[in-house]
């Protein structure tokens, strides 16, 4: 199990929201390239970033914060999503030494654009699944669809695809555990590894999330954030199961 730290960019800072409200915004850092800094100090070697303004606008909003923190760490492993909607935004990411690009609008309204983007770059494509009652939504969690998490799975389960974030809205930024039951649900379904996104709130959640080996990360940032989850105590764990 790896816990990676979130951070998750508004207006050029780094902020939390509850279930996606963009009128939650609570601030953390000015300046997220300081959040990063501090994570890594904790000990990751892995940070799951979102441009916010870039998933609500369909663009990419919040770049020159972002490439400041990949030039600054170019060690460090970034999982990137919000606002990827065109080849030219994914060339421009891998271009510039993004490693993983999370796709999750387009993979519910543009299948075939998702479809080239996985088989074009081979293991650098994450599928971002955003659900509430096991539904996915697409832009920014402000449209639901008709579509359930499973099938949109299974109708990809043969693409080269790294791995897929499992996030359940309404459990995101709300502390209250994570979906355990739908998660490995998923996680038992798919053949491609599994990242647990949403309501992760201490070490204990994440032991729970670990029982099944194919969910192999949780994304954690409310929980890091407000102190209830130590990273280095996490990451030190799960290094010596």
């Amino acid at each position: 199990m790896l816990p990676i730290p979130a951070i998750d960019i508004q207006n050029g800072k780094c902020v939390r929201l509850k279930m996606g409200d963009l009128e939650s915004t609570k601030i953390y850092y000015e300046k997220p390239v300081e959040a990063a800094e501090f994570w890594i100090k904790k000990g990751t070697k892995r940070l799951h970033i979102v441009d916010l303004d870039g998933a609500l606008q369909g663009s990419s909003v919040n770049l020159e914060v972002i490439l400041e923190i990949r030039n600054a760490f170019p060690d460090l492993e970034i999982q990137l999503g919000g606002g990827i909607r065109n080849s030219k935004t994914i060339k421009s990411y891998f271009k510039n030494k993004i490693n993983f690009l999370i796709l999750g609008s387009v993979a519910i309204k543009e299948k075939n654009f998702f479809i080239e983007a996985c088989n074009n770059y081979p293991n650098k494509i994450i599928l971002g699944l955003d659900a509430k009652r096991g539904f996915v939504s697409a832009e920014a969690w402000t449209e639901m669809s008709n579509i359930k998490a499973l099938d949109l799975v299974k109708d990809y389960s043969s693409l080269p695809i790294n791995s897929i974030i499992y996030t359940d809205i309404s459990k995101d930024g709300m502390m209250g555990g994570p979906n355990i039951e739908e998660t490995l649900e998923l996680a038992n379904f798919s053949s491609i590894p599994i990242i647990a996104s949403g309501g992760v709130r201490n070490l204990e959640d994440l032991k729970l999330l670990s029982e099944t080996k194919k969910v192999y990360g949780a994304i954690c940032g409310k929980s890091l954030y407000e102190g209830t989850l130590d990273l280095g105590k996490a990451l030190d764990f799960f290094k010596k199961k």
